[in-house]
């Protein structure tokens, strides 16, 4: 089947489940999302992936609207079980009041009490056995008991930290660099396909590379090139001090003043901002 490159396990990138399922993942945005399943059948698990919104334009945010965040699966699932339970609240308060009813109507008309052997009062537990779906990878399990309350479920948590200069943006020109901190489940692949390089390329230029990647690792990845014959390695470093200037850096760290002026674009008497990422050149040996 024509799949699309993008698509694959929330454990295993190379990997998509053949069918429609929320375990398959779009690897085209960062961070992970998953991805709804009648777009999976349109799009993902087809040939029309091509023309499929997000492969085309991963930034484009109504193209998103059928992504869905881990905690948003999590979320809907709580709300199915919680319907279910429902359910059957519904269904024993009914049979409940069925028994009373044929009581009633029994007494007033001199006849026996009608057998409660018709009254089989259903169990949670064999309820939603009997009604609880079973999705491809997920064992269908009994309801837990149901709240004597409602609780209302806890919103979703969003980020609210905003990236130091360097981080996540280009540096420099002709070459350009981005330095990336790794996100759970991202790998070499996905980081080359992103800024348009090459595996190779992002192991030839990193000082210290860890692979598989370390969440929350900081790479230093070409941005949209792939050839880095002569290019130095590079480590990331974050400035801590105020008025530091680039020359004073790079004779603190030991290296050239010249290769960090100009991997980083600016002049040797240009001053960092305390918290900024930097590019530190070393030479090759």
């Amino acid at each position: 089947m024509n799949t699309c490159p993008f698509l694959g396990l929330t454990h295993d990138p190379k990997t998509p489940a053949l069918f429609p399922t929320d375990r398959n993942c779009c690897y085209q945005v960062i961070p992970l999302r998953t991805v709804a399943n009648r777009h999976q059948e349109k799009y993902c698990l087809s040939g029309a992936h091509q023309n499929c919104p997000i492969f085309l334009n991963p930034e484009d945010p109504l193209s998103r609207e059928v992504l869905y965040s881990q905690g948003h699966r999590q979320q809907s699932r709580r709300m199915v079980l919680l319907m279910l339970a429902a359910l059957a609240l519904l269904a024993l308060a009914f049979a409940a009041w069925a028994y009373r009813d044929a009581l009633i109507n029994a007494r007033f008309t001199g006849l026996p009490p009608v057998s409660t052997e018709w009254v089989s009062t259903p169990t949670l537990g064999l309820l939603s056995a009997a009604v609880t779906p079973t999705v491809a990878g997920f064992a269908a399990t009994a309801l837990p008991s149901p709240p004597p309350t409602h609780t209302p479920l806890p919103p979703l948590e969003t980020s609210s930290v905003t990236p130091l200069p360097g981080l996540g943006t280009p540096i420099g020109s002709d070459p350009a660099f981005v330095i990336h901190r790794v996100t759970a489940g991202e790998s070499l692949t996905i980081l080359s396909r992103r800024y348009g390089t090459t595996e190779a390329a992002i192991r030839a230029i990193n000082l210290m590379l860890p692979v598989p990647l370390w969440e929350n690792w900081l790479v230093v990845v070409p941005y949209q090139f792939e050839d880095v014959a002569g290019l130095p390695l590079f480590e990331v470093y974050q400035v801590t001090a105020d008025d530091l200037s680039v020359a004073a850096l790079a004779q603190q760290l030991n290296v050239d003043t010249a290769l960090m002026a100009r991997y980083n674009h600016l002049a040797e008497d240009d001053i960092f901002a305390n918290g900024q990422w930097v590019l530190v050149a070393h030479m090759r040996r």
